[in-house]
This record gives C-alpha cells, structure tokens and sequence, in this order.
C-alpha cells in the first residue's frame, strides 16, 4: 500500500522524513496532534505525502521536533517545491547515503539496474562497497558506516514481497578489478547468487554491443504501481530524480533495447562464471 501513496519524490520525501524524526524523537501521532490541535488523520496524511504542507504547518512540527539551523533550512527549502515533479538531491548524507533513494527502494514494485563500469549496489560485498569507498577518496571516518549502510540496502531483495530487480550489466564492470581480483572473485560469485533468486534477472552486454545501443551511462529505473516510475541518476556529489512521464519513458524504452540486445540470462550467468575463473587465475 505504501507505494500507491508516491504523489512525486520532493512532496512524498518531506513527509517520510518528518515521520522519521517525529520517530526520532519519541513523539506519538497523538501526541503531536495533541499540542497543535490537529485531527491525527492531518498528519498522517502529510506523513504519507497525500496533503500538501504549508509553511506555518511544516513551521510548527519543526518547532516541537527541535529541529533548528541548517536541517530546518533544507526541509523548509523542501516545502517551496513540494509540488515540483523530479528533484535534484544535492550533498546527500554521507553515512547513510541518500535517504530518498533507500525509501523509494522500499516502496518500489520492480528496479531496473543498468551499470556501464561497476557492479550494481544492491549487490555489493563488504569487500567491493569497502574498495569503492577509498577509490572514491571517501573520508577515512566515513567509510565503514557506509559500507554498513550499502549492507543493509541488500535486504530489500529477499524480503516479503521483494521487488522484480534486474540488472543489465557493460562486460566492462565485470572485468574491471576493483580492490583485487580476490575482491572480485567474491564479488562476481556474490552476484551470481543473487541472480538465483525467483524475482532477479541478469543481463549482460558484451564488449562488442555495448556502444552500438548507446549504452554509456548508468541509470537506476524503479516502478511503482498504476505505472508510475521514477529514474535516478547519480553523480559523485548529487543525485538527480526524474519522474516524468516522458523522461521517465525514455530510460524504459532503452532497458528494453539493452535486454535485447544482451546475454540472455543464462548466457549472462556463464558469461559472469567465466569471468571470475579468469580473475582467479591472474
């Protein structure tokens, strides 16, 4: 139920974060409602973005919630364009990662994967989250409480009700050592367990395919129910969220071309098997 209540990513994201932090603090529905004199049918509302929420309200929560300086700030910033489609997420938290991306996971029905140069994240051994960190400079204090976040993310694609997640893989990532051909060793074989999961597909995209169908950047495609999607493309210090229709359809359709154009997934599975045997070798 909870992905039917997506409006779009800003207005639905501003209330999944004052219920954090009304969480956070210990604080009731009722409570809350309480003090402010509200209906609790009010706040769960704009909790699960189906209200928008206006200055002198967002104002108030945040007066109980104590939340002051820069977080007080972005979140009022939040409410100027709630109604906005899309979102360009600038400076995400660095210890748990973006919060937006890990509460769309949540909610998504299917995720679309495709990666040109690493191995998607849902997917990630501690080993090769570990190795991404420090290749990306990644400051020393910072790297295990996020490798630890990336951890948590996998379980997303085992619980109850998981959603369809497929990856469509450049045979550059496979190939390309990050770490230690140990590291990828375990890696690839950890991404071959997953691709034995009931609701997992694996496509590969040889060498020789990849640029002919253009496929030069990644792109995170997850669906939500009554055909609403969403893409996220990320970038070293921000991450942009597109949930127009026509933009949206755009990355659709190129999924599409890529999975025709791959490895069927068995192929992939041998293609992948392959690969780590010769990372075993050298």
């Amino acid at each position: 139920m909870g992905a039917e209540k997506l409006v779009n990513v800003v207005l639905s994201g501003l209330g999944w974060e004052l219920k954090y932090i009304r969480n956070q603090r210990g604080l009731s529905l009722e409570v809350v409602c309480q003090q402010l004199r509200w209906q609790q049918s009010k706040l769960s509302r704009m909790e699960n973005g189906q209200q928008h929420i206006s200055d002198a309200d967002l104002g108030a929560l945040l007066v109980i919630y104590r939340v002051h300086g820069e977080d007080r700030r972005r979140l009022l910033r939040l409410a100027q364009r709630q109604d906005a489609p899309g979102y360009w997420e600038l400076d995400p938290p660095q210890v748990a990662g973006t919060w937006t991306l890990v509460r769309l996971e949540q909610e998504a029905t299917s995720i679309v994967d495709a990666e040109t140069m690493l191995i998607p994240g849902l997917v990630h051994t501690e080993d090769y989250a570990r190795a991404l960190m420090l290749a990306g400079n990644v400051p020393p204090e910072q790297v295990e409480p996020r490798v630890q976040a990336r951890m948590e993310r996998r379980s997303l694609l085992t619980r109850d009700n998981a959603p369809k997640f497929e990856m469509i893989l450049d045979e550059t990532a496979l190939r390309r050592p990050l770490g230690s051909r140990s590291i990828m060793v375990r890696q690839l074989r950890a991404l071959l367990k997953v691709a034995e999961l009931p609701n997992v597909r694996l496509w590969v995209v040889p060498f020789e395919l990849g640029a002919s169908v253009g496929f030069h950047y990644s792109f995170y495609l997850m669906g939500f129910p009554r055909n609403k999607s969403v893409v996220f493309l990320e970038q070293k210090t921000s991450g942009v969220y597109l949930e127009e229709a026509d933009k949206t359809e755009v990355f659709r359709r190129h999924a599409a071309r890529l999975a025709k154009i791959a490895l069927n997934p068995a192929e992939s599975i041998d293609r992948i098997a392959t690969i780590a045997k010769e990372h075993k070798r050298e």
